[in-house]
């Protein structure tokens, strides 16, 4: 199986992950983390609301998971495939567990780790290879689906408005 293919297969997997968390009402985010055999080590969809915490990241849980099944906080040689360019806090985690390879679907304009003007990752220093774009169309189409959903829902007493929801968005996917 080549490189690309084999991306985009996982890229898949993390599709499903976010999926899952649409359907929880959390913000459409898979991740997977996959070691260089091939095999997930860890899978998770975005679960802050469900865990009431800024920790319930898809990239958070799904590298917590591998490090539980690897008996190791060191992920050596991995890859986590995301749905969203993770944000400067997953980045840190993902420097961190000594991840190898980031693959990420769409671009976060609003959260991504590489617009944060207050925290910046000199990567060539690193022996961290981010590649972008893999199953991108997919990602922003979920996020797409998921703030559409949202903007009809009424959130408290107060109806989310269209301007609002496509200027939320915006910042999110980069639509």
């Amino acid at each position: 199986m080549g490189a690309q293919k084999s991306d985009n297969f996982f890229m898949q997997q993390a599709l499903k992950e976010a999926e899952k968390a649409a359907l929880k009402n959390e913000v459409p985010v898979g991740a997977v983390v996959v070691n260089e055999s091939g095999d997930i080590l860890g899978r998770s969809y975005n679960q802050t609301i469900k865990k009431n915490s800024p920790l319930g990241h898809a990239e958070i849980v799904a590298i917590s998971k591998a490090a539980h099944a690897l008996n190791d906080w060191r992920l050596d040689g991995c890859t986590l495939y995301v749905t969203l360019e993770p944000c400067a806090l997953c980045m840190q985690l993902i420097i961190m567990s000594r991840i190898t390879r980031v693959v990420y679907g769409a671009v976060s304009p609003l959260f991504g780790y590489s617009r944060d003007k207050h925290c910046i990752f000199d990567l060539s220093r690193m022996p961290l290879v981010v590649e972008k774009g893999i199953e991108a169309e997919a990602a922003q189409t979920l996020l797409k689906q998921f703030f559409t959903k949202k903007r009809s829902q009424v959130h408290g007493t107060k109806k989310i408005t269209k301007s609002r929801a496509r200027k939320d968005q915006k910042k999110i996917v980069g639509a």
